[in-house]
């Protein structure tokens, strides 16, 4: 199957660069899909090892290195954190170069902010429920295990609709822990 380049702009990298600038900076102009790849070759994993860590048959991990949909529509926060972990980076590197956003949102506020969008908006949940894409009174209900059970891309279309960076709820991380 024939991919395109990765987009973005071109970076010329001085002669001085060592191999680890050179390969973090080549690392920020690719997509995800390839940026999985990389870091799981840096990393010195397998493919099938992270298969087995994170659940998936091989089919499903493979598609995590060649669509950059893949993740989002495939892994749950927490398989995606914990995807990221393994390969020694914060689950905010593994999906963009954009810097990360000053505010934290804990999952567990989330049934507030939604409460109060609506009663801003003067919508009712349902109305609201048809915006996001979701039905969301399980997640009013229990946030967290919602969280667990569904793909990041659940948490990308509440948070759009709510007005929050979706990168604001990934936790706090250190890949070094």
């Amino acid at each position: 199957m024939a991919r395109a380049a990765p987009h973005g702009p071109s970076r010329t990298l001085g002669a001085v660069g060592t191999a680890h600038e050179i390969g973090n900076a080549y690392t920020r102009l690719m997509d995800t899909a390839s940026r999985i790849r990389s870091f799981r070759v840096r990393a010195g994993k397998s493919k099938l090892e992270l298969s087995e860590r994170l659940g998936l048959n091989a089919a499903w991990y493979d598609d995590l290195e060649h669509d950059d949909h893949a993740l989002v529509s495939t892994l749950t926060l927490f398989q995606a954190i914990d995807l990221a972990s393994v390969l020694g980076v914060g689950l905010h590197e593994l999906v963009t170069d954009r810097p990360a956003p000053d505010e934290r949102v804990p999952l567990a506020e989330l049934p507030e902010r939604i409460h109060d969008h609506i009663a801003r908006e003067g919508i009712s949940l349902e109305n609201f429920e048809g915006q996001v894409g979701w039905t969301l009174g399980d997640f009013i209900e229990s946030p967290l295990t919602v969280t667990a059970e569904h793909p990041v891309e659940f948490l990308q279309a509440l948070s759009a609709n709510l007005g929050i960076d979706w990168l604001a709820l990934i936790p706090h991380e250190d890949p070094a822990a």
